[in-house]
């Protein structure tokens, strides 16, 4: 149990690192980044012995609302990127829990699976954003009066579907372990 302890400890030390890291590179892109292809940003920083490059693409399935977006001078990392950013955050919060939960000896509990279920939810939820987000987008700029040329966008490529499957994978995972502690909380009434 002291390993599975140990190992958390260690991995939650990482996912914080890695949403810290890209929620600092995502803004600072967003105020310092440049803009070199439709959907693309980037920021280079120099010093005397150091030098980084720092870049971000909108998603494959929203580069023609990316395109349409800058088209109408609209900066399509600030509307696109940042409603991207959510579900990593999200899925990085939801899997911080779990390995808290493992840290502190939990290993298959209600809120373990809750856990992988919010997961498989985000997952499954992302789908809809990708569909729907250009869409209410475009119904935002049109209705405030910002553009009248821009087209509506849907767009559903190879990425939702692997978020379909994933989503649905972790969650059927999450309905199994469920039914485990089910089975093992009967077996002990049993006994």
């Amino acid at each position: 149990m002291s390993n599975i302890s140990k190992v958390s400890k260690y991995i939650c030390v990482l996912l914080v690192s890695m949403a810290t890291f890209q929620l600092i590179t995502h803004l600072l892109l967003l105020f310092f980044g440049e803009k070199t292809v439709i959907g693309f940003n980037k920021l280079t920083i120099s010093f005397s012995f150091f030098s980084g490059h720092i870049s971000h693409q909108v998603s494959q399935s929203w580069l023609n609302m990316a395109q349409a977006l800058e088209a109408e001078n609209f900066n399509s990392f600030a509307i696109l990127g940042s409603i991207e950013l959510l579900p990593y955050l999200l899925i990085y919060f939801f899997l911080f829990k779990l390995f808290k939960f493992y840290q502190q000896g939990q290993i298959f509990t209600v809120a373990n699976i809750t856990c992988f279920k919010n997961i498989g939810k985000t997952l499954l939820a992302w789908i809809g954003i990708n569909i729907f987000y250009p869409v209410l987008v475009t119904f935002i700029i049109r209705l405030s009066g910002l553009s009248d040329n821009l087209a509506i966008h849907v767009s559903v490529g190879s990425r939702e579907l692997f978020y379909l499957v994933s989503g649905l994978i972790i969650y059927v995972m999450a309905w199994i372990m469920s039914m485990a502690i089910e089975l093992k909380q009967e077996q002990e009434l049993v006994v």
